[in-house]
């Protein structure tokens, strides 16, 4: 149980220190680890733990508390809500920190052309980290030709209309339910 605990911690702490442009380029590195290293969970329970987390009101990174819970589950209900929350503060308080006192001192190469090259360099970094993210849930969740078929009219309504996403995930369930059983 400790060392589960141990593991969630160091494992979202680092990730909190290396989530540049957003929580989310840290996904295949979460799943990394929750899957593979630990075995804490399958893909297909990390693909849920994820959807769930993008359903639900809040912090689009609530699949970090969710993975905690799972992580420490088999130790019973009070050791998973503390993985829950050891893994919630692993992840949001050094990179707030980290953001706290490096703010100031980055603000103040603002002009800096070093600090447009890192930036430069940190964007395209960070859109392949977040395709990769997408990579892993995609190849979890998109296994028929009707899930294919789904998964496309998505992205694509994603793209080019302002449909509400859970509007589209209730929708998708829908037909699932009815079409997909």
């Amino acid at each position: 149980m400790t060392k589960t605990l141990l593991q969630v911690a160091l494992l979202f702490s680092t990730l909190s220190l290396s989530a540049f442009g957003g929580g989310k380029v840290v996904l295949p590195s979460m799943h990394q680890s929750a899957v593979g290293e630990y075995h804490w969970m399958d893909d297909e329970d990390f693909v849920n733990l994820f959807s769930i987390s993008m359903a639900a009101p809040g912090p689009s990174m609530m699949v970090v508390t969710l993975v905690g819970l799972k992580a420490c589950l088999p130790y019973g209900i009070p050791i998973a809500i503390l993985g829950a929350l050891v893994a919630t503060l692993a992840m949001f308080v050094p990179s707030s920190f980290l953001v706290y006192f490096a703010g100031n001192w980055w603000d103040h190469w603002k002009e800096s052309p070093w600090r447009h090259s890192v930036m430069d360099a940190i964007l395209p970094i960070s859109t392949g980290l977040i395709l990769a993210a997408t990579w892993i849930i995609s190849k979890t969740s998109i296994h028929t030709v009707p899930t294919a078929i789904m998964g496309v009219v998505a992205l694509s309504l994603m793209l080019f209309t302002k449909l509400n996403p859970v509007l589209m995930m209730g929708v998708a369930g829908v037909i699932s339910w009815t079409f997909l059983k």
